[in-house]
């Protein structure tokens, strides 16, 4: 048997770049400021060399942007992926828009919406005679649905997913009792992916942290090899997680975030 490879052991020992997810993972519904504990261990890790961060949301930019100001966010991102599909490089807490990638996204999508019309009408007649949930405006879509609850979300999910076998390239993306329609080679695992190759930096350094299903697609060990999710994580999250080798942590949102960079990358004294 060969000895291990010194260059492969130190690529999967330090950390170069940490996804996560926003809301719920290292931000508390509540609006209080993000734990200090995992700015904490972002300088620390950049005590030691470059390690990148990178929000990945369903937020508009400006959305994140104001919120993050708002809880007084003492370092910000290097980059955002806002509604799950744009990419944005951070200067001076400013967004600068990556504009070959959300350019050839915003014309997919355009076209894509105007290609599946018949099934808007559809939908909107199902929301509106079966449901209890409302058809909201939404940037990232033709139009939002919110859910009245978990339980009709499900309910939903299950009538939307027979309809979209006809049309391959569209998938319904979902937060909890939000949804919003896409272009399917569009989400947070390929925006990663986008980053990290422009970056230079490999999937085994990488560490992606989400808590509900639009973070499933990130949650991949193509896209990141060390997976994690906080204790406050949906259960679809926790099996995703579990079943590809990650870890599931004890504590919530950004406690258990830090907790998961812990497992994955010790910081050595």
């Amino acid at each position: 048997m060969s000895a291990p490879n010194k260059k492969t052991s130190l690529l999967t020992t330090i950390p170069r770049l940490i996804c996560t997810d926003f809301d719920s993972t290292i931000a508390d519904p509540e609006g209080r400021p993000i734990s200090e504990a995992f700015f904490h261990r972002l300088l620390s890790w950049r005590e030691r060399g470059q390690v990148f961060w990178v929000i990945n949301t369903g937020r508009t930019f400006e959305s994140l942007q104001d919120d993050l100001i708002r809880r007084k966010a003492p370092i910000w991102p290097d980059w955002v992926v806002a509604l799950e599909r744009e990419i944005w490089l951070i200067r001076d807490r400013r967004g600068i828009g990556w504009f070959e990638w959300n350019r050839k996204c915003e014309i997919l999508h355009t076209q894509l919406f105007a290609s599946v019309k018949p099934l808007w009408k559809v939908l909107e007649d199902y929301i509106v005679r079966h449901t209890k949930a409302e058809i909201v405006e939404d940037a990232g879509s033709p139009f939002g649905i919110i859910a009245s609850c978990e339980e009709e979300a499900n309910e939903i999910s299950a009538f939307i997913e027979p309809l979209l076998k006809d049309w391959p390239m569209l998938v319904a993306v979902r937060n909890s009792i939000y949804f919003r329609f896409s272009h399917r080679q569009y989400h947070k695992g390929s925006c990663l992916e986008a980053i990290s190759n422009g970056l230079g930096v490999l999937p085994m350094q990488i560490m992606a942290v989400g808590d509900h299903m639009n973070d499933l697609p990130m949650l991949d060990r193509r896209y990141a090899r060390h997976l994690a999710c906080p204790s406050n994580a949906v259960d679809e999250v926790k099996e995703k997680v579990r079943a590809q080798g990650g870890y599931v942590a004890s504590a919530s949102v950004a406690e258990g975030t830090v907790e998961a960079w812990d497992r994955f990358f010790p910081l050595k004294k």
